[in-house]
Protein backbone atom coordinates (compact mmCIF):
# COMPACT_ATOMS: atom_id res chain seq x y z
CA UNK A 1 0.00 0.00 0.00
CA UNK A 2 1.23 3.85 -1.09
CA UNK A 3 -0.72 6.46 0.36
CA UNK A 4 0.15 9.89 -1.11
CA UNK A 5 -1.43 13.38 0.91
CA UNK A 6 -2.68 16.37 -0.17
CA UNK A 7 -2.73 19.53 1.48
CA UNK A 8 -3.45 22.55 -0.38
CA UNK A 9 -5.19 25.85 -0.81
CA UNK A 10 -9.06 25.80 -2.13
CA UNK A 11 -7.90 28.08 -5.03
CA UNK A 12 -6.36 24.60 -6.43
CA UNK A 13 -9.20 23.42 -6.43
CA UNK A 14 -9.53 22.73 -10.13
CA UNK A 15 -5.92 21.78 -10.33
CA UNK A 16 -6.28 18.89 -7.90
CA UNK A 17 -9.26 17.47 -10.06
CA UNK A 18 -7.40 17.45 -13.07
CA UNK A 19 -4.49 15.64 -11.86
CA UNK A 20 -6.66 13.26 -9.82
CA UNK A 21 -9.07 12.93 -12.74
CA UNK A 22 -6.31 12.26 -15.28
CA UNK A 23 -4.18 10.17 -13.34
CA UNK A 24 -5.25 5.61 -13.81
CA UNK A 25 -3.10 4.86 -11.29
CA UNK A 26 -5.04 6.03 -8.06
CA UNK A 27 -6.97 3.18 -6.90
CA UNK A 28 -8.94 5.27 -4.46
CA UNK A 29 -9.54 9.08 -3.24
CA UNK A 30 -10.26 9.81 0.37
CA UNK A 31 -11.60 13.27 1.14
CA UNK A 32 -10.95 14.24 4.66
CA UNK A 33 -14.79 15.02 6.10
CA UNK A 34 -15.33 18.81 6.13
CA UNK A 35 -16.26 21.86 4.72
CA UNK A 36 -13.61 22.61 2.43
CA UNK A 37 -13.59 19.17 0.61
CA UNK A 38 -17.42 19.64 -0.55
CA UNK A 39 -16.84 21.60 -3.72
CA UNK A 40 -13.38 19.12 -4.68
CA UNK A 41 -16.16 16.07 -4.07
CA UNK A 42 -18.76 17.28 -6.44
CA UNK A 43 -16.17 17.89 -9.40
CA UNK A 44 -14.54 14.74 -8.88
CA UNK A 45 -18.04 12.94 -9.35
CA UNK A 46 -18.61 15.22 -12.28
CA UNK A 47 -15.39 13.33 -13.75
CA UNK A 48 -16.70 10.11 -13.01
CA UNK A 49 -14.49 9.61 -9.89
CA UNK A 50 -15.60 8.08 -6.61
CA UNK A 51 -14.21 9.65 -3.91
CA UNK A 52 -14.70 8.69 -0.18
CA UNK A 53 -15.39 11.55 2.20
CA UNK A 54 -14.23 9.92 5.93
CA UNK A 55 -13.58 11.37 9.14
CA UNK A 56 -9.13 10.71 9.45
CA UNK A 57 -9.60 7.18 11.81
CA UNK A 58 -12.01 5.97 9.23
CA UNK A 59 -9.21 6.64 6.73
CA UNK A 60 -6.45 5.05 7.98
CA UNK A 61 -8.79 2.05 8.52
CA UNK A 62 -9.60 1.78 5.01
CA UNK A 63 -5.61 2.07 4.17
CA UNK A 64 -5.12 -0.78 5.91
CA UNK A 65 -6.73 -3.01 4.06
CA UNK A 66 -5.52 -1.37 0.52
CA UNK A 67 -2.46 -2.71 -1.79
CA UNK A 68 -2.65 -0.07 -4.89
CA UNK A 69 -2.20 3.72 -4.68
CA UNK A 70 -4.05 5.73 -3.08
CA UNK A 71 -4.53 9.88 -2.77
CA UNK A 72 -5.69 11.56 0.68
CA UNK A 73 -6.89 14.92 0.59
CA UNK A 74 -7.65 18.21 2.92
CA UNK A 75 -8.23 21.80 1.12
CA UNK A 76 -8.09 24.42 3.44
CA UNK A 77 -10.05 27.75 3.38
CA UNK A 78 -9.18 30.39 0.79
CA UNK A 79 -7.56 33.67 2.08
CA UNK A 80 -5.57 31.89 4.70
CA UNK A 81 -2.11 33.25 3.24
CA UNK A 82 -2.78 36.92 4.33
CA UNK A 83 -1.76 35.54 7.87
CA UNK A 84 1.12 33.54 7.23
CA UNK A 85 1.19 32.50 10.90
CA UNK A 86 -2.66 30.98 11.24
CA UNK A 87 -1.85 29.59 7.36
CA UNK A 88 1.32 27.74 9.11
CA UNK A 89 -0.74 26.93 12.36
CA UNK A 90 -3.53 24.95 10.19
CA UNK A 91 -1.54 23.17 7.96
CA UNK A 92 0.80 22.17 10.54
CA UNK A 93 -1.46 20.52 12.05
CA UNK A 94 -2.82 19.09 9.14
CA UNK A 95 0.43 17.35 8.49
CA UNK A 96 0.78 16.03 11.81
CA UNK A 97 -2.46 14.07 11.67
CA UNK A 98 -1.73 12.86 7.78
CA UNK A 99 1.89 12.52 8.06
CA UNK A 100 0.98 9.53 10.63
CA UNK A 101 -0.66 6.94 7.82
CA UNK A 102 0.99 8.40 4.44
CA UNK A 103 4.36 7.94 2.88
CA UNK A 104 4.70 11.35 1.13
CA UNK A 105 2.82 15.02 1.45
CA UNK A 106 2.26 17.34 -2.21
CA UNK A 107 1.19 21.08 -0.56
CA UNK A 108 -0.39 23.13 -3.06
CA UNK A 109 1.06 26.38 -1.55
CA UNK A 110 3.15 28.75 -3.04
CA UNK A 111 6.05 30.55 -0.93
CA UNK A 112 2.88 32.60 1.49
CA UNK A 113 4.76 34.40 3.54
CA UNK A 114 7.62 31.90 3.74
CA UNK A 115 5.21 29.95 6.08
CA UNK A 116 6.51 26.62 5.36
CA UNK A 117 10.46 27.66 5.29
CA UNK A 118 10.82 25.19 8.20
CA UNK A 119 8.84 22.61 7.72
CA UNK A 120 11.16 19.97 6.25
CA UNK A 121 12.83 20.69 9.22
CA UNK A 122 9.99 20.21 12.03
CA UNK A 123 8.59 17.24 10.54
CA UNK A 124 11.66 15.48 9.82
CA UNK A 125 11.10 13.00 12.80
CA UNK A 126 8.09 11.50 10.64
CA UNK A 127 9.88 10.27 8.09
CA UNK A 128 7.37 11.56 5.44
CA UNK A 129 8.32 13.53 2.50
CA UNK A 130 7.13 16.51 2.03
CA UNK A 131 6.81 18.85 -1.18
CA UNK A 132 5.41 21.92 -1.89
CA UNK A 133 4.32 23.05 -5.62
CA UNK A 134 7.47 23.12 -7.93
CA UNK A 135 8.60 25.90 -10.38
CA UNK A 136 11.06 23.80 -13.13
CA UNK A 137 10.17 26.19 -15.74
CA UNK A 138 13.64 27.82 -16.16
CA UNK A 139 15.27 23.92 -16.47
CA UNK A 140 17.58 24.43 -13.32
CA UNK A 141 16.93 23.81 -9.72
CA UNK A 142 13.59 23.30 -8.55
CA UNK A 143 11.86 26.43 -6.52
CA UNK A 144 8.83 27.11 -4.77
CA UNK A 145 6.36 29.38 -6.48
CA UNK A 146 6.11 32.72 -5.52
CA UNK A 147 2.22 32.27 -5.08
CA UNK A 148 -0.43 30.51 -6.46
CA UNK A 149 -0.94 32.92 -9.93
CA UNK A 150 2.69 32.25 -10.51
CA UNK A 151 1.50 28.55 -10.42
CA UNK A 152 -1.21 29.34 -12.67
CA UNK A 153 0.92 30.85 -15.58
CA UNK A 154 3.42 28.78 -15.82
CA UNK A 155 6.38 29.26 -13.47
CA UNK A 156 7.70 32.36 -11.40
CA UNK A 157 10.00 33.69 -14.41
CA UNK A 158 6.91 34.19 -16.60
CA UNK A 159 4.58 36.07 -13.85
CA UNK A 160 7.52 38.36 -12.98
CA UNK A 161 7.78 38.95 -16.67
CA UNK A 162 4.32 39.39 -17.19
CA UNK A 163 4.03 41.76 -13.60
CA UNK A 164 6.27 44.20 -15.60
CA UNK A 165 3.93 44.68 -18.24
CA UNK A 166 0.52 44.94 -15.89
CA UNK A 167 1.43 46.01 -12.94
CA UNK A 168 -2.18 47.47 -12.58
CA UNK A 169 -3.80 44.43 -13.12
CA UNK A 170 -5.49 42.12 -10.32
CA UNK A 171 -5.20 38.36 -11.61
CA UNK A 172 -7.56 35.79 -11.45
CA UNK A 173 -8.02 32.23 -11.55
CA UNK A 174 -11.08 30.62 -11.99
CA UNK A 175 -11.52 29.65 -8.06
CA UNK A 176 -10.18 33.20 -7.15
CA UNK A 177 -13.14 34.53 -9.14
CA UNK A 178 -15.63 32.54 -8.15
CA UNK A 179 -14.69 32.95 -4.20
CA UNK A 180 -13.38 36.68 -4.43
CA UNK A 181 -16.62 38.07 -2.58
CA UNK A 182 -16.25 35.65 0.91
CA UNK A 183 -12.07 35.59 0.10
CA UNK A 184 -11.47 39.21 0.00
CA UNK A 185 -14.85 40.15 1.94
CA UNK A 186 -17.42 42.62 0.64
CA UNK A 187 -16.54 46.86 0.46
CA UNK A 188 -16.69 46.57 4.55
CA UNK A 189 -14.61 44.16 5.02
CA UNK A 190 -10.56 43.66 5.77
CA UNK A 191 -8.32 41.16 5.17
CA UNK A 192 -4.94 41.41 6.71
CA UNK A 193 -5.94 44.45 8.17
CA UNK A 194 -6.49 46.05 4.10
CA UNK A 195 -10.10 47.57 3.61
CA UNK A 196 -10.53 45.57 0.36
CA UNK A 197 -12.66 48.53 -2.09
CA UNK A 198 -12.45 50.08 -4.66
CA UNK A 199 -11.02 53.33 -3.89
CA UNK A 200 -8.23 51.65 -1.90
CA UNK A 201 -7.34 49.32 -5.34
CA UNK A 202 -7.08 51.98 -6.93
CA UNK A 203 -4.74 54.15 -4.82
CA UNK A 204 -2.46 51.07 -4.81
CA UNK A 205 -2.32 51.60 -8.89
CA UNK A 206 -4.83 48.91 -10.05
CA UNK A 207 -6.80 49.16 -13.21
CA UNK A 208 -7.23 46.08 -14.84
CA UNK A 209 -8.30 42.47 -13.70
CA UNK A 210 -6.93 39.79 -15.78
CA UNK A 211 -8.83 36.63 -16.22
CA UNK A 212 -6.36 33.52 -15.99
CA UNK A 213 -7.26 31.02 -18.24
CA UNK A 214 -5.67 28.04 -17.38
CA UNK A 215 -7.83 25.69 -19.31
CA UNK A 216 -9.91 24.30 -16.79
CA UNK A 217 -13.14 24.17 -17.22
CA UNK A 218 -14.65 23.01 -13.77
CA UNK A 219 -16.34 26.38 -12.89
CA UNK A 220 -19.23 27.80 -15.28
CA UNK A 221 -19.60 30.72 -13.48
CA UNK A 222 -15.70 31.86 -14.29
CA UNK A 223 -16.17 34.40 -16.90
CA UNK A 224 -19.53 36.06 -14.84
CA UNK A 225 -17.61 36.38 -11.75
CA UNK A 226 -14.61 38.18 -13.67
CA UNK A 227 -17.58 40.53 -15.06
CA UNK A 228 -18.92 40.48 -11.93
CA UNK A 229 -15.32 41.46 -9.95
CA UNK A 230 -14.56 44.55 -13.23
CA UNK A 231 -17.93 45.86 -12.86
CA UNK A 232 -18.13 46.09 -9.08
CA UNK A 233 -14.35 47.99 -8.86
CA UNK A 234 -14.51 49.52 -12.14
CA UNK A 235 -11.62 47.78 -14.10
CA UNK A 236 -10.92 46.90 -17.46
CA UNK A 237 -11.02 42.97 -18.50
CA UNK A 238 -8.20 41.44 -19.98
CA UNK A 239 -7.22 37.76 -20.85
CA UNK A 240 -3.98 35.88 -19.87
CA UNK A 241 -3.02 32.52 -21.03
CA UNK A 242 -2.50 30.57 -17.82
CA UNK A 243 -0.75 26.67 -17.38
CA UNK A 244 -1.67 23.48 -14.98
CA UNK A 245 1.75 22.58 -15.92
CA UNK A 246 3.17 23.13 -12.52
CA UNK A 247 0.16 21.47 -10.61
CA UNK A 248 0.69 18.16 -12.98
CA UNK A 249 4.22 17.95 -13.09
CA UNK A 250 4.55 18.64 -8.71
CA UNK A 251 2.06 15.94 -8.78
CA UNK A 252 3.79 13.11 -11.16
CA UNK A 253 6.84 14.29 -9.46
CA UNK A 254 5.50 12.79 -5.89
CA UNK A 255 3.64 10.05 -7.05
CA UNK A 256 6.99 9.18 -8.92
CA UNK A 257 9.29 9.22 -6.09
CA UNK A 258 6.93 6.65 -4.00
CA UNK A 259 5.97 4.51 -6.46
CA UNK A 260 9.65 4.31 -8.62
CA UNK A 261 11.89 5.61 -5.90
CA UNK A 262 14.83 4.75 -8.25
CA UNK A 263 13.93 6.50 -11.67
CA UNK A 264 13.59 9.74 -9.75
Amino acid sequence: MTAMGIIGCRVFEDEIVHVLSGDPEVERVYLVKNNENIGLQDKLKNQGLKPLALPVHEIKSCLKKSDGFSVIVQLQEIGLHSDPSRLKNKTYTNLSLMSGFTDGILLFYGLCGHAFSKMRKDFAYTGCSLQLLQDRSTGGTARPLDDCIAAALGGNSRYREILKSYSDTFFLTPMWAVNWKSAFGTFEGMIGGFEFTPENLRELGYRRVARVNTGLSYEPDFEKKIEEFALNFGFEIIELEGSTEIAQKSYKMMQNMLLRPLKT
